[in-house]
């Protein structure tokens, strides 16, 4: 069972791709880590996951047990 699955996830700033394709699905009992450099869409991706933003296209399912946050 996943607690969380993002399918084709994009997200642009005018013209601007942050990242686009994304897809995963974190299963229950999953550690996670998003690593990269600065300005890559970590926070971002983050937002549209907890929903505070919203992906450009592409869908985030989320087990209604869910409880999703993060440190910015």
């Amino acid at each position: 069972m996943s607690l969380i699955t993002a399918t084709s996830l994009s997200k642009s700033f005018g013209a601007e791709d942050i990242f686009r394709g994304v897809t995963f699905s974190v299963p229950k009992g999953a550690r996670l880590a998003i690593v990269g450099p600065n300005g890559c869409g970590k926070t971002t991706l983050l937002r549209i996951l907890v929903g505070e933003d919203e992906a450009s296209s592409g869908t985030v399912a989320r087990a209604r047990s869910a409880r999703i946050g993060y440190l910015p």
